[in-house]
């Protein structure tokens, strides 16, 4: 997971952790895709934009045009 912004707050910096920990204790699956919904779990909507691809997640603050995170 590659950061490109700090987190906002204590509650975000506490997801970030959270998500790291999803990161390295589970198995990286061969299309990213699967894993999407656990961070969209993480993540909700409407305050966050998850998007993927088969490679790639993308986290985003929905107030914010700028990435928050990248998975790869």
């Amino acid at each position: 997971m590659h950061l490109e912004q700090p987190a906002r707050d204590e509650a975000e910096a506490a997801q970030l952790t959270r998500l790291a920990q999803l990161i390295a204790t589970t198995s990286p699956p061969p299309d990213l895709r699967d894993l999407a919904p656990a961070v969209r779990q993480l993540f909700p909507e409407p305050t966050y934009l998850v998007g993927c691809g088969s490679s790639h997640i993308w986290l985003h603050r929905a107030a914010d045009p700028q990435r928050l995170a990248l998975i790869r």
